[in-house]
């Protein structure tokens, strides 16, 4: 065909195109959550365990542990099965937000004989068994299904530990820990003083009693907002410093803010700050702030809310489909860390969350391409 024929020239297909790659994609995401994870790995280092271990050095192999695992099955079923892709930046992605979402548990669980780590070595054993069935049932087999329902880390971490639910999930785990107890949500809370029979003493003391440094505990121990936002020593590893999960999430939904649902984020973190105060205002709470910066910023809530509920896979495509489940998320998390003293409430939430999701994509169906 010469320069001056009027012939219509049409590459080949795709004709459509975007500035982002899911690779390129999946690397912002992996950097945003490193430097999560190295930021929580520092925090930790400061604790060492009863049997001696540093748990800064517990997260840094778990992480190496848990990534491994999920590369390996990552690439094996994808050399065994033709039709599923191998993607080992997914795969490192998800490696990471297994480390992220364990609880280390310390200070140390009551394990009521079940035998669930509260410490390293045997705590590596269930952070692999989370990555292989996370990424072996939950992310390639339902890949290579059609679709995922569920959150893959969510579902693993639930399934792996349900058999030991009550003392890994349940506010048992804490309940025989000395004279350490847990009031109930569904009463008044105070930072600072016994009211109306709801525990042992003030939940403002059993946030520091269980979030600050082992180490401190015989001395000075900090305030609520710096040990709930700044550093955290119990919980989801992720969770360590909620400061650090806002700045690493912000950053990546500005560099993909096209391509992250910081819909579901947002509407999340708004829901559950005000059904906070609406509870606090229910049941009485001597303060505004303890109950809010529990519901917000513990480990699990937090990390959770930016870089689990956001799953592309799993999540509603439409905006307002992504609004109405980030509150629905909101909500249940509330009722189940209330009313079944569940403190990981936000975790079954999300699974429940997850199943309304073809249901929530009708609420607003894109308009296809041309007329």
């Amino acid at each position: 065909m010469s320069e001056s024929s009027n012939e219509l020239v049409v590459k080949p297909a795709p004709h459509i195109s975007a500035p982002m790659t899911k690779t390129r994609l999946m690397q912002y995401t992996f950097f945003a959550i490193l430097a999560v994870t190295i930021v929580s790995t520092a925090v930790l280092a400061q604790v060492t365990t009863p049997s001696g271990w540093n748990l800064g050095l517990t997260v840094a192999i778990g992480a190496l542990i848990a990534v491994g695992v999920a590369v390996g099955i990552d690439f094996l079923i994808g050399k065994v099965a033709s039709d599923s892709e191998v993607n080992l930046w997914s795969a490192m992605v998800f490696g990471l937000i297994v480390i992220n979402c364990y609880t280390l548990g310390i200070p140390a669980m009551n394990t009521g004989g079940v035998g669930i780590p509260a410490e390293a070595p045997l705590a590596f054993f269930y952070i692999a068994a989370i990555s292989a069935v996370g990424m072996g049932v939950f992310k390639k087999v339902a890949s290579m299904a059609g679709r995922k329902f569920v959150n893959p880390a969510a579902a693993a971490k639930f399934i792996v530990l349900l058999p030991a639910l009550s003392v890994t999930f349940l506010v048992s785990d804490h309940l025989n820990s000395g004279m350490l107890q847990v009031p109930s949500l569904a009463g008044p809370l105070s930072a600072t003083e016994i009211i109306g029979g709801n525990g042992a003493a003030s939940f403002g003391t059993y946030l520091q009693g269980c979030y600050a440094n082992p180490a401190q505990m015989m001395g000075v121990l900090p305030d609520i907002p710096s040990l709930m936002i700044l550093n955290k020593f119990h919980g989801w590893v992720g969770g360590a410093s909620s400061i650090a999960v806002i700045i690493a999430g912000i950053a990546l939904f500005v560099l993909a803010r096209k391509y992250i649902k910081w819909k579901i984020t947002v509407s999340y973190l708004i829901s559950i700050a005000a059904l906070s105060l609406i509870f606090s205002f229910m049941y009485g709470d001597a303060d505004l702030t303890t109950r809010l910066l529990f519901e917000v910023f513990m480990g699990s809530s937090i990390f959770l809310a930016f870089f689990m509920a956001t799953d592309p896979a799993t999540t509603p495509l439409g905006g307002v489909g992504q609004i109405i489940f980030g509150i629905g998320l909101a909500v249940l998390t509330i009722l189940i860390q209330t009313y079944m003293s569940f403190f990981g409430g936000s975790l079954l939430a999300l699974l429940i969350m997850n199943l309304t999701v073809p249901l929530l994509d009708r609420v607003n169906i894109r308009k296809p391409f041309g007329r």
